[in-house]
């Protein structure tokens, strides 16, 4: 079996649907099924590169195609941004098509060839696809299976008209044997990891900071999204912060998978205060880590963050709220720790890369 996974972005790109291509692709190849992958040529920020490029990272064969415009792959949309002729050509070699969360021109010329396909959504624009009838008829009727990441993403594609019987539910999963508990956690210290994005709820923990009673460290880590007003709010709340002298904050930008664990490892808390989500990994090598979680209740993460047990569930843009369990958790450190175990035994169970590989070959069987 030979299979070409397609995602407008790839590593050295960082981010959560780009860990995961990587990361399952890697999976698949450790137990001898072929996997590939096809993306856009561009840098960090992801503007397009002109040319074209084929290289072998991990053991995996990089098809790099040049990309005409910059790359937003959090929407769904009909334009086209690649010379078709080459995308085809590429997809003739392999057996199975997994695409990763592409603009639909994608699918659209991938039924020049006849090979079996999966579109795997990492998260969706409900509203948009509920408005735009073009691109929602071609998300129904260009791809055999459809694979889901929570189970409210599930219910969302039921809604918007996909057969129940074409979607399949495979949550995110983690390198459980890198991401693992490591030296001592060190006291007061709180660890962010994402996207600078307003949607990822950065500027409401930053601003819970003024209602705790201890002193605090915290540490962000992840680039900056395509909002600049936003990004350069957030540098001033930290500046802002770090001059009252209560707290420490740092922003470290993005970080190598390998200084990411040491950060987990070390952090007393992992907050994030999504507004939405899909079912972000983060969560999933934070508790890897056996550090416990303060999230909000969005997308698939009460899936993984069971109040009281591996985590706290807060309400989404509560900033006393968030300030409150953050103060609960580093006055309870038998709490905490009982916590991150519970959590490692979740993630270990039933979202290792050894689980989702299996489970993503039973699906590969199913076309």
């Amino acid at each position: 079996m030979r299979v070409l996974m397609v995602s407008p972005c790839y590593y050295p790109v960082k981010g959560g649907t780009e860990t995961t291509v990587r990361n399952l692709a890697i999976a698949l190849n450790k137990i001898h099924v072929q996997t590939d992958v096809m993306t856009f040529n561009i840098n960090q920020n992801r503007n397009p590169k002109w040319q074209g490029k084929t290289e072998k990272i991990d053991g995996i064969i990089i098809y790099r195609i040049p990309a005409l415009k910059w790359i937003n792959s959090y929407r769904f949309t009909a334009g086209v941004n690649f010379i078709p002729s080459r995308f085809t050509n590429i997809l003739k070699d392999y057996d199975i098509i997994h695409f990763h969360e592409f603009e639909l021109s994608f699918p659209f010329f991938s039924a020049l060839v006849k090979k079996p396909k999966i579109i795997h959504l990492h998260g969706i624009n409900y509203n948009f696809l509920k408005r735009h009838h073009i691109s929602r008829f071609l998300l129904k009727h260009l791809t055999h299976l459809y694979i889901s990441i929570s189970k409210q993403m599930t219910n969302e594609l039921i809604n918007l008209g996909l057969p129940y019987s074409k979607i399949v539910y495979l949550p995110n999963s983690v390198d459980t044997n890198l991401f693992k508990s490591g030296k001592r956690k060190e006291e007061n210290m709180l660890l962010f990891v994402g996207r600078i994005s307003q949607s990822k709820g950065l500027h409401i923990l930053l601003k819970s900071l003024q209602y705790l009673k201890d002193s605090i460290r915290l540490t962000i880590i992840g680039p900056p999204d395509w909002d600049v007003n936003y990004y350069q709010n957030i540098l001033k709340m930290i500046e802002n912060e770090n001059r009252k002298g209560k707290h420490e904050i740092k922003y470290l930008g993005v970080k190598e998978q390998i200084e990411l664990v040491e950060w987990y490892q070390k952090a007393s808390l992992f907050v994030l205060p999504s507004f939405i989500e899909g079912f972000p990994v983060t969560l999933l090598e934070a508790l890897s880590c056996e550090t416990p979680v303060i999230a909000t209740p969005v997308g698939g993460i009460p899936e993984i963050i069971k109040n009281h047990k591996t985590g706290i569930l807060i309400p989404t843009g509560d900033s006393t709220r968030l300030a409150e369990a953050i103060q609960y958790l580093l006055e309870n450190k038998d709490i905490r720790l009982k916590m991150g175990r519970e959590g490692r035994t979740l993630v270990t169970k039933h979202h290792s890369l050894e689980v989702a590989a299996k489970k993503l070959i039973m699906i590969y069987d199913r076309l």
